[in-house]
């Protein structure tokens, strides 16, 4: 459209990291309030590195979304059976967008767009290094 201006980049919006687990976030993992997931590459570092192992609260249907800047496992859009670790960092569109920290060696929401509401597994709420 004349005179419009195109859409701004979609930049991540790097956040807090998630705090070291305590003794609670590994209760609530053995009486299965939580779920973990080892991180596998660096589209998060510096944040999660490879081998960090997270804590996820998992996402009940009807619940509400995690706030921006939250860091959240979703499945992969187009690849169902892979996880993903990204920083939701706006929603749009009915779906989510998923940043990694390191934009470098990140696939995320700047090349497969918003991820369906519907995929968000939950959020990580600790890492255990």
């Amino acid at each position: 459209m004349p005179g419009s201006q195109p859409p701004e980049p979609i930049q991540p919006q790097i956040g807090q990291p998630p705090p070291q687990a305590a003794l609670s976030d590994l209760l609530a993992l053995f009486l299965f309030r939580r779920r973990h997931m080892r991180v596998d590459g660096f589209s998060m570092a510096p944040t999660l590195v490879p081998g960090d192992l997270v804590l996820i609260t998992p996402r009940q249907a009807r619940a509400t979304l995690p706030a921006l800047g939250s860091i959240v496992v979703a499945r992969h859009p187009d690849r169902p059976a892979t996880r993903i670790i990204k920083r939701m960092a706006d929603v749009q569109d009915g779906g989510l967008v998923l940043l990694g920290d390191n934009p470098g060696a990140s696939t995320d929401s700047r090349q497969f767009g918003v991820v369906p509401s519907r995929l968000l597994i939950g959020e990580v709420t600790s890492v255990v290094r």
